[in-house]
């Protein structure tokens, strides 16, 4: 059953074999939690080459990320902001502007940091909204923008406008170890 907690985004390089964040490779921060999050059809989150992508595990010949996911201390906690960390949260994804408007990327930016408040950290948050069982992200430096999941598997996470009819923008949290 998902849970209803914080999350974070994670990834690997070597598509053959599971790289997920080792005991030493993981945030050391005690309130870090790992997830692993999927859209609604329950596929999940999984980093090939430099892009989050989404897809099923025992078909696409991937392993799911395990996302790490720390507070941002510096925003109204009301609003749950999250930093979503990928392989032991050494890399983040962040919102950027782009002449298309706003998009994901992925930056090697550690978790630590931006919760420790290394930096400027808006464009790495994301606020959690509870739907239910559910949540959404909506990112924080570009309010009415949510990650989306793709109706095609093997495809990137994007942003999309809330008012994007058909958006896949719910996402299922599972905890993991």
């Amino acid at each position: 059953m998902p849970w209803r907690n914080h999350l974070d985004v994670p990834g690997t390089q070597d598509f053959s074999k599971d790289q997920s964040p080792t005991t030493t490779g993981m945030c050391s921060l005690p309130m870090a939690r790992y997830y692993t999050i999927k859209d609604v059809d329950q596929k999940a989150l999984y980093l090939r080459g430099n892009q989050l992508l989404v897809g099923d595990p025992s078909v696409d010949n991937c392993c799911a990320e395990k996302i790490c996911i720390l507070p941002n201390r510096g925003l109204d906690r009301t609003k749950v902001p999250i930093f979503l960390g990928i392989q032991g949260g050494r890399r983040c994804l962040a919102c950027v502007e782009t002449e298309e408007g706003p998009t994901l990327q992925l930056e090697d930016v550690n978790i630590e940091d931006l919760y420790k408040g290394g930096e400027e950290a808006t464009r790495f948050t994301f606020f959690q909204r509870s739907l239910g069982s559910a949540f959404r992200l909506e990112a924080a430096a570009w309010p009415g923008w949510f990650l989306c999941g793709p109706v095609e598997p093997q495809q990137p996470v994007q942003l999309v406008k809330e008012s994007e009819p058909l958006a896949r923008t719910e996402f299922y949290f599972e905890q993991s170890r």
